[in-house]
C-alpha cells in the first residue's frame, strides 16, 4: 500500500526596515530548521525551540545526549537508572517528556529531520542517540503535530549530525574507565578536501554494574559522507548502528534473573539539498531498522523462561519540500511525506529447545499519511 500526503502553507515573517549607517554589527546565534524544516531565526518563529551546541554537549565527556539535554532544555524530563546505559522493556529508563507530555509515542526524536524511533510501538530508543553524531540539537518545546505529524504531540528533538566545514583532517580520542569494571572508549574523524567531506565515529561501553544482574555493554559506529555538487546543491548520505546487551537486576526487594535483552538498531539516509538566496529544499530518504530479543527473566525461586520476545520492526520513508520567499515579508513551502512502517513480533523458544518448538510470530505493516 502506497500514500501521499501534500501539504502547501505560507508562513510570515517580520518585516525588515533599513538600518542607520552608524549602528554596530553584533553576532546573532545561529537559525534553526526545526520550527519550519528551512532555515529561520528562532525569534520569528511561533513555538519555543532550545538549541544546544556540540560543545555544551561534549564537554562532559557523556557518551548520550540526553543528560546534557535534561540539564539545559527547560521544561525537558528524561528518566535515568543508577547504571550505564537506559535499555529497552523491563527496567528501562531513558523515557523523554516536554512539559508532562512524552514517552509512547508523543515526543518526536529527529535526525537530520527524519524521524528515528522504534517502528513497532513509536517509542524512542535513548541509547542510539550519541554524542558523537551530533553537530547541535534543537528541541522544540511544545506541540508540532501540523508539521510533524501525532508523533510530535508533546514537542520535537532533532539531532543535526556533524560535518566538516574546513579542508584538512581532526580526530578527537576519548578514554574513561571506572569501578565495577566501567569503561568508555569513542573515536572520531572528521575530513574535508575540496567539495567532499566525512564524519566517521565508533564508540564502545561496558559495565560489570553495581548489583548482580546489571550488566551492560554497548558498541556503536557513525559514518557520514557528503559532497558539495556546486555552491547551492549538496548531496550526503549518513548511515548509524547500534548494538547493546542490557541486563535487569529488577528491585532490591523483588530482584530478577536473567531479564537480559539484545538490542540491535540501524538507519541510513540519503539527502539532496538546495540553497539558493531566496529558497531552498531538499529530498530525502531513509530506512530504518531494529531487531529486539528479550528474555522478561523470573523472580527468585520462580521458573524460568522457555522463550524469548523477538521483534523485527522497520520504518522506511522519503520527504520531499520547496521554500521559497514570493514576495517581501512571505515564506512559501510545498511538499510531501511518505512513510512505511511495521514489524514482525511474537517468541521463539530458547535455544535447548529449538528442535522442539516452531516460533509464533505475527507481522504487522502500516501506511503513515
Amino acid at each position: 500500500m502506497v500514500a501521499t500526503l501534500f501539504a502547501a502553507g505560507i508562513m510570515l515573517s517580520a518585516a525588515t526596515f533599513p538600518l542607520p549607517s552608524d549602528t554596530t554589527a553584533i553576532a546573532l546565534d545561529d537559525v534553526v530548521v526545526t520550527g519550519t524544516r528551512t532555515n529561520a531565526d528562532p525569534r520569528h518563529l511561533p513555538m519555543t525551540i532550545s538549541k544546544i551546541a556540540h560543545a555544551e554537549l561534549a564537554k562532559n565527556y557523556r557518551t548520550s545526549i540526553l543528560p546534557t539535554l535534561f540539564e539545559q532544555v527547560p521544561g525537558l524530563f528524561v528518566t535515568s537508572r543508577s547504571m550505564m546505559g537506559y535499555g529497552v522493556s523491563t527496567g528501562a529508563a531513558g523515557t523523554i517528556k516536554m512539559r508532562g507530555i512524552g514517552g509512547m509515542g508523543s515526543l518526536l526524536v529527529l535526525v537530520d529531520g527524519l524521524p528515528q524511533y522504534a517502528g513497532l510501538y513509536g517509542h524512542p530508543v535513548a541509547d542510539a542517540y550519541q554524542t558523537m553524531m551530533a553537530e547541535k540539537v534543537e528541541v522544540l518545546r511544545g506541540p508540532a503535530s501540523m508539521i510533524y505529524g501525532s508523533n510530535a504531540m508533546g514537542g520535537v528533538v532533532n539531532i543535526v549530525t556533524r560535518r566538516m566545514q574546513q579542508d584538512g583532517s581532526r580526530t578527537n580520542v576519548n578514554l574513561q574507565g571506572g569501578s565495577y569494571g566501567t569503561l568508555e572508549a569513542t573515536i572520531t574523524n572528521r575530513f574535508r578536501r575540496g567539495r567532499l567531506s566525512s564524519v566517521v565515529g565508533a564508540n564502545y561501553g561496558r559495565t560489570d554494574g553495581h548489583r548482580t544482574n546489571s550488566e551492560f555493554e554497548q558498541v556503536s559506529g557513525f559514518a557520514k559522507l557528503s559532497y558539495d555538487l556546486s555552491t547551492n546543491w549538496s548531496l550526503s548520505g549518513d548511515a548509524n548502528v547500534i548494538h547493546f546487551d542490557s541486563s535487569n537486576p529488577g528491585t532490591v526487594s523483588n530482584p530478577l534473573i536473567d531479564n537480559n535483552m539484545k538490542i540491535t538498531r540501524g538507519m541510513a539516509a540519503l539527502s539532496l539539498t538546495n540553497n539558493y538566496t531566496t529558497t531552498n529544499g531538499a529530498f530525502r530518504a531513509y530506512y530504518n531498522w531494529g531487531h529486539h530479543n528479550i528474555n522478561d527473566g523470573y523472580a527468585v525461586g520462580g521458573t524460568p523462561r522457555t522463550a524469548l520476545y523477538i521483534h523485527d520492526d522497520v520504518m522506511a520513508g522519503v520527504s520531499l519540500y520547496q521554500s521559497a520567499n514570493l514576495f517581501a515579508g512571505n515564506r512559501t513551502t510545498v511538499g510531501f511525506d511518505w512513510q512505511l512502517y511495521g514489524a514482525r513480533h511474537g517468541t521463539e523458544p530458547l535455544p535447548t529447545e529449538l528442535a522442539l518448538t516452531l516460533p509464533t510470530r505475527r507481522l504487522t505493516y502500516s501506511v503513515r499519511i
